[in-house]
């Protein structure tokens, strides 16, 4: 008998209740003498400045399997951050990601990448990261960002976050 195990999950409705989408955290079934198990993690995207965390809000995730590959597309951030209150952070500062999970999912493995995108004046620009790292823009303002942690080894998939800057020498 030939027992395969691969990664099986598809993107998750945003409408979903929390509950529904965080358990349970994964699963293993048995297709045609194949053994599948499946992601059922909602990934938690820390982002620290200094010591402080950044209020971040969850917009999608995705789990690639063999039918179906992860390509997501943020929701404009303005959208999701419409009512949110901005995080306070200086110019030049630098912004650190980071996977938060449970302890069951502690060795679940870190975003091997990140993309992250500024959303200004109507606007979209991809923001440069150095070893995973985010440097504040220097211009003073409110900045919509988006952050997509990507997964691209045992692992695969996306998740997307939005946050609010204002960026302002105190």
């Amino acid at each position: 008998m030939l027992l395969i195990s691969t990664l099986l999950v598809g993107c998750v409705d945003d409408e979903k209740d929390e509950e529904e989408v965080a358990a349970p955290l994964s699963q293993t079934t048995k297709v045609e003498n194949e053994e599948e198990t499946v992601i059922t993690l909602k990934p938690n995207i820390q982002v620290t400045y200094d010591r402080d965390g950044i209020q971040a809000f969850y917009d999608k995730h995705c789990w690639e399997t063999a039918e179906k590959k992860c390509s997501l597309e943020p929701t404009p951030a303005q959208e999701i951050l419409e009512h949110a209150r901005a995080n306070q952070v200086k110019p030049g500062a630098e912004i650190n990601f980071r996977l938060s999970a449970a302890d069951e999912w502690a060795d679940f493995p870190q975003p091997d990448a990140y993309e992250v995108l500024i959303h200004r004046d109507g606007e979209t620009t991809a923001a440069d990261l150095e070893n995973k790292v985010l440097k504040v823009p220097m211009a003073e303002g409110r900045y919509f960002m988006s952050v997509k942690a990507i997964w691209s080894g045992d692992v695969k998939g996306e998740a997307v976050y939005a946050f609010l800057l204002s960026v302002k020498e105190e």
